[in-house]
């Protein structure tokens, strides 16, 4: 990835010219030459959020032949007034946008160090010369060639592959997953939770120690009366959606301290994602049948347990069906995968961490995806599916 000194930050799309995009795409594809853009403009406006990601084909030759790169940039403007959301403030969304930046410059290639390295560690090259890069068809975020921010312009940009040529799509009108599109973001999770714990041992230091800019409970006790003020709103919502519902189970909702889901803990601790949510996962098929997953926004990444991703995830994307039926195969699904990323020669922290104690984690740590969910009602409407996942996890004990 190139250094945010060495490139300069375009102000619009009438900045993404042949020499920039060259600029960008040049370290990670040494002696590329780009000749021509096509600047195919927005495909989205961020809902809102201060951001307009602007689709474009970079034309060009590398060793000789002839490439085309189909990519998009991810321009912030921090002057940009907020259209939606009027909820949370506007420094609240520049704080997850910077972050967002840091995230792909910093802690993103140090991930991916760590995945080239368990791929050399288990292959057996034909050649000291042979390459073994990452298995880039199963990475689990978009691959970002440029990422930075100007503070004297108040201006960002990330720019990625666009997924959306590859086949890559947000699932239609907010429609949950399915058993196997879950089995993908799970996966695509386990592979991040398993790079951050082997790159903690790498360190020998947690990453919210390496990464200061880390979201962290101190950023959300900044929004602390935002996010109350959303989920009391939504728990009235729910109420009033499915006014038959016992009123010891809305009493129960309603007690429920929203920030709990911030709170420090003891249990072992991963990089997450913290916004796995419909909106933020694309997926590609094959026919009908999906074939891969990538998690986008990556504007809140917390030092937390991973229990807090896959509760979230459940909550926020599954069916009653998925959550009630499934959700033990689900789990060993993401546990298979949690090891496979880490490898035989890890033996330490999360190599330890049986299925058993993964189920038991999930459902001590449901009112996490619970709350998350009410936070997010005014996009995700209650729905009959909601409210038997609520009361299973009232028989739990839990709520």
């Amino acid at each position: 990835m190139a250094t945010a000194s060495e490139i300069a930050i375009p102000q619009s799309a009438a900045d993404i010219a042949p020499s920039w995009v060259q600029q960008v795409l040049q370290k990670d594809l040494p002696g590329i030459t780009i000749t021509d853009v096509d600047v195919k403009g927005s495909i989205s406006e961020g809902e809102g959020f201060m951001s307009s990601i602007i689709a474009f084909d970079a034309m060009g030759t590398r060793n000789g032949t002839t490439q085309r790169y189909s990519l998009v940039a991810k321009l912030t403007d921090f002057a940009r007034p907020l259209t939606v959301t009027e909820e949370w403030s506007k420094d609240f969304h520049i704080r997850a946008e910077t972050l967002e930046v840091k995230f792909y410059s910093d802690a993103v290639p140090e991930l991916l160090s760590v995945l080239i390295s368990n791929t050399e560690r288990e292959s057996t090259p034909m050649n000291e010369d042979e390459e073994n890069p990452p298995p880039t068809d199963s990475l689990f975020l978009p691959k970002c060639y440029f990422a930075a921010t100007d503070p004297n312009s108040m201006l960002s940009v990330r720019v990625m592959e666009n997924l959306k040529t590859q086949g890559f799509s947000i699932k239609p009108d907010r429609q949950p997953l399915d058993r196997e599109e879950m089995m993908l973001a799970t996966g695509a999770l386990a592979q991040l939770h398993g790079l951050s714990h082997l790159l903690e041992l790498r360190l020998g230091k947690p990453l919210d120690e390496q990464y200061d800019w880390i979201m962290t409970s101190k950023d959300t006790l900044a929004a602390k009366d935002e996010i109350t003020h959303v989920y009391q709103k939504s728990v009235k919502e729910f109420a009033t959606a499915f006014p038959d519902v016992q009123t010891d189970l809305v009493a129960r909702l309603e007690k429920l301290d929203p920030m709990i889901i911030f709170g420090e803990t003891s249990k072992r601790k991963v990089l997450c994602h913290t916004e796995c949510w419909i909106n933020n996962i694309m997926i590609k098929y094959d026919g009908d049948r999906p074939i891969a997953a990538r998690l986008v926004d990556w504007q809140s990444p917390m030092h937390k347990p991973p229990t807090y991703d896959l509760t979230l995830l459940f909550l926020c994307n599954a069916s009653w069906d998925v959550f009630h039926n499934h959700r033990d195969a689900i789990l060993a699904h993401y546990h298979h995968k949690l090891q496979e990323t880490m490898g035989p020669n890890e033996s330490s922290g999360l190599k330890s961490y049986t299925l058993e104690q993964l189920k038991a984690d999930f459902r001590a740590d449901c009112l996490h995806g619970l709350i998350n969910r009410f936070i997010r009602l005014a996009v995700l409407p209650a729905s009959a599916d909601l409210l038997r996942m609520i009361q299973e996890i009232q028989e739990w004990g839990v709520l």
